[in-house]
């Protein structure tokens, strides 16, 4: 009994750590723009729609016999294009990752040490780069690690920063940017592809897998929540893009450093992963591969310069929503193809499975039609 309780909050820890990354430095930002109220509305839908989704995913493990990663379990219920399109999907996310965290450490180092952020983004890159083709274990070690700290930076900032907050700060709205955070809560909700992996750790028991989605997603949703009221309630729209670059102090400056450690440690593990699909699963020659994933956001970053916020929610809409929607198409299949009958299904039935696909595609369509116009 006592294993199996550790089990069940290694799960939830786990999927915490998947989720919360270096996109909670954007939330406040985008927030601010729209208004306290729009952006706390835009977290609680985005982040019900992604539980969903998750709880999709965890569905869909538990009607298959055989332990997969999510790749081949689009394969096997959507098939060949499913598969490509999941990748797609993946692999686009981790491109506008490594090109915002790109941004950010340059823009969190100039603000410690002053100077150009281009050239401390560059420097990075130079020691990056060989770090990824050696590929190191114990990165994404310590970028799990880094989580815990990063929870407790946050709630330490939020804590300090609740009597500060002002009345008017709360109550700015702008209409015209209501569904500004749209993209980048949904960058920094996303915790599907782990789902695999949790449910081995707690043996394929269906309804404690749900549980502990839901209570990971709870508890993340209500720390972005504390932080970004605290944020926004303190300093209005003058929110940095990255949150913690906005703050003095030792405070801000222990923010910023773990912001600088987060963004490189997720530089270097989705990396480290995306290196091994490309050479483990496609079969590329390990130099190729390795230059496909270095180089790839370095020339985006150079060429397209886009903002950490641009980069994030972007990547959140297009690959995020892409995702979405093949879990929730993934789902649906596997109710009529699976293997098995799990104990646990998500409610809902095919109805709300229709309503998640078409939220994600008028996402991304409302999305694209903000950059034509």
């Amino acid at each position: 009994m006592h294993n199996k309780r550790m089990n069940y909050y290694i799960a939830i820890s786990l999927i915490i750590g998947t989720v919360i990354g270096a996109g909670i430095f954007g939330i406040p930002y985008a927030m601010s723009q729209a208004g306290l109220l729009f952006g706390l509305l835009n977290l609680i839908f985005v982040g019900t729609i992604v539980t969903f989704m998750t709880l999709y995913m965890g569905e869909v493990v538990m009607r298959t016999k055989k332990e997969s990663q999510f790749i081949l379990l689009a394969e096997k219920y959507l098939g060949k294009p499913g598969k490509w399109l999941m990748f797609l999907s993946m692999s686009a996310g981790i491109y506008g990752a490594l090109t915002a965290y790109l941004v950010g450490i340059g823009q969190s180092a100039a603000h410690i040490l002053g100077g150009n952020p281009i050239v401390y983004s560059m420097i990075f890159f130079i020691f990056a780069a060989p770090l990824i083709y050696f590929g190191l274990k114990t990165v994404t070690e310590i970028e799990f690690g880094l989580t815990s700290a990063l929870i407790a930076i946050f709630i330490i900032i939020s804590l300090a920063l609740l009597p500060n907050v002002k009345l008017d700060n709360l109550t700015y709205y702008d209409t015209g940017k209501a569904l500004f955070p749209y993209g980048v809560i949904l960058f920094a909700t996303l915790g599907y592809s782990v789902v695999p992996e949790v449910s081995m750790i707690l043996k394929r028991n269906g309804r404690k897998l749900m549980s502990a989605i839901v209570t990971a997603m709870l508890i993340c949703i209500s720390i972005y929540a504390l932080f970004s009221i605290s944020m926004v309630g303190t300093l209005g729209t003058n929110v940095a893009e990255i949150a913690t670059n906005s703050l003095n102090g030792i405070i801000g400056e222990l923010g910023t450093v773990v912001a600088i450690l987060a963004m490189a440690t997720g530089f270097l593990a989705l990396g480290i992963v995306l290196k091994h699909i490309y050479q483990i699963d496609l079969r590329i020659n390990p130099k190729i591969s390795w230059g496909l994933v270095v180089f790839v956001p370095l020339i985006i970053f150079l060429v397209f310069s886009p903002s950490f916020v641009t980069a994030v929610a972007l990547t959140g809409t297009y690959s995020g929503g892409l995702a979405g929607i093949l879990c929730s198409l993934m789902a649906k299949e596997a109710r009529k193809k699976g293997d098995l009958n799990p104990k646990f299904v998500v409610p809902g039935g095919d109805a709300l499975i229709y309503i998640s696909i078409i939220v994600f595609a008028v996402g991304m369509l409302l999305q694209t039609m903000m950059l034509l116009s």
